[in-house]
């Protein structure tokens, strides 16, 4: 591959609805109001907007080539401002292959190669053939076997050197019934739903009211509520679905191999040496039939802050993690210590859920007669404080630590002393006068970090764990 390759042309009608799609939101209300006005000159523009995005998605597609030279990626593309990217093998960490709709018509599929330093866009290879993607990742990860004598996997494996976890159809079902995406979703649409004044207006809902037996204000608030709800919640069960159906985790040698998507497949690679922390998230849906969602803390390589960390199983039962662990990963280590919040932290627990909570039910109450109901959510707020204090721990022995705690889901986190980036106390005023502090600890995760947090330990204790991450044991500092 040491001569310049264009991509396949579908890489311009890629591009193009790369466009379409960043600017959904703009192009959406640009039509709403253009459709209003039934003068021509509109649609004349709409069109000029639409065969110039093409044509810029054509000549980007001529303008960009690739190719391996040695030990360096080389990328040159841009149509007015012409860029040249150079990554070199040391510094690529992932290499992932996805295999997108229009992609998976043509038989091809996009590169995306992440390295310490580059955006994850500047290095994205839209539209080549398999075989082509295979070569390239064969290239740069320094293989010795040539990538024209690869077959259709990945990599020449024997089965016994694999191990594979799959997702069943049962667990993808459960998975998307308690994925609790839908309140995201829900409030979207009640955004959207508060642009669509011309059609929610005053006449139409007495039109409504008047149509339909027995409805009122209130009633039909409700009715708008359930029915946004229902609707969030069949968007949320169908995404679930569509993003981890045929979800495959893979571990061959010295990386993990993630497939998932329905419509569109992604092929993750984790290499071992990059794994930086595991975290296991129990939803409020999920938590109560004991199953979560493990997530993979990588570095090296910069992502959106939404994607820095790995989904590495959508779904899976709490009482099965520490098997999956250590068949894929590593076993779990027995702790030798565990620190967790004195008693005296207990009441600072349950009142800091309702300080903002309080503040709010009083302005509501001062506005309208009747806002004092709102004081009825101290109670849930209450048992939230109650469950952050019971579930918030640290567990730690030589070579690992266990981080627990709660925000509104409960977050379990798994990593190494050596994985520890940066490790801090802070405490304010009123910590201090109880003896009290913070515990923060950050792991590198994408080109930043995760910080993982613990509330209102004794002082003594969480000085124990700066010792612990500076690489001495606590028994030599006692």
């Amino acid at each position: 591959m040491s001569e310049f390759r264009r991509q396949h042309p579908v890489a311009a009608v890629t591009q193009f609805l790369t466009v379409v799609r960043q600017n959904l939101v703009p192009i959406a209300i640009f039509l709403v109001v253009g459709t209003r006005n039934t003068d021509n000159f509109f649609w004349y523009f709409f069109a000029f907007g639409v065969i110039s995005t093409l044509i810029l998605g054509i000549v980007g597609w001529l303008r960009f080539t690739y190719r391996v030279d040695g030990d360096e990626l080389q990328i040159k593309k841009g149509i007015f401002v012409r860029k040249n990217l150079y990554l070199t093998k040391d510094r690529i960490q992932v290499i992932d292959i996805t295999e997108g709709i229009l992609q998976r018509i043509f038989g091809l599929v996009k590169v995306e190669v992440k390295s310490a330093g580059s955006g994850t866009s500047s290095a994205t290879i839209s539209a080549i053939t398999r075989d082509e993607a295979l070569e390239l990742r064969s290239l740069l990860r320094g293989e010795a076997k040539k990538a024209e004598e690869e077959s259709v996997e990945i990599e020449e494996v024997s089965e016994s050197d694999v191990l594979e976890w799959r997702l069943s159809g049962r667990d993808l079902l459960l998975a998307a019934l308690t994925s609790g995406n839908f309140g995201l979703i829900a409030s979207i649409l009640g955004a959207i739903s508060g642009q669509l004044d011309q059609f929610i207006t005053e006449e139409n809902m007495y039109y409504i009211l008047d149509k339909v037996p027995g409805l009122g204000n209130t009633s039909l608030f409700v009715g708008v509520f359930i029915l946004i709800f229902i609707i969030s919640y069949l968007f949320s069960f169908i995404g679930v679905v569509f993003q981890y159906s045929d979800f495959k985790v893979e571990k061959k040698e010295k990386e993990l191999h993630i497939t998932s998507g329905l419509l569109e497949r992604k092929h993750i690679t984790v290499p071992f040496n990059r794994i930086q922390a595991l975290r296991f998230v129990e939803g409020i849906f999920r938590e109560p039939f004991g199953y979560g969602m493990l997530f993979v803390e990588s570095a090296g390589f910069e992502q959106k802050s939404n994607e820095r960390s790995i989904v590495l199983l959508p779904f899976i039962k709490k009482s099965k993690l520490n098997k999956f662990l250590s068949e894929f990963i590593e076993e779990v280590e027995q702790p030798e210590k565990t620190v967790t919040p004195p008693e005296r932290a207990f009441l600072r627990y349950l009142r800091r859920p309702n300080y903002i909570l309080i503040l709010t039910v009083l302005i509501t109450w001062w506005f309208w007669d009747f806002g004092w109901i709102f004081f009825g959510f101290l109670i849930p707020a209450t048992f939230l404080g109650w469950l952050r204090f019971n579930d918030a721990k640290l567990s730690f022995n030589q070579k690992m630590m266990t981080l627990q705690y709660r925000v509104l889901a409960k977050t379990t986190a798994f990593f190494k002393k050596n994985r520890a980036q940066v490790s801090e106390l802070t405490a304010n005023p009123f910590q201090k006068f109880g003896d009290l502090t913070t515990a923060h600890i950050t792991v590198a995760s994408g080109a930043g970090g995760k910080a993982f947090s613990v509330m209102d330990l004794d002082q003594k204790d969480a000085e124990d764990i700066l010792v612990w991450s500076t690489g001495d044991t606590y028994e030599q500092q006692a």
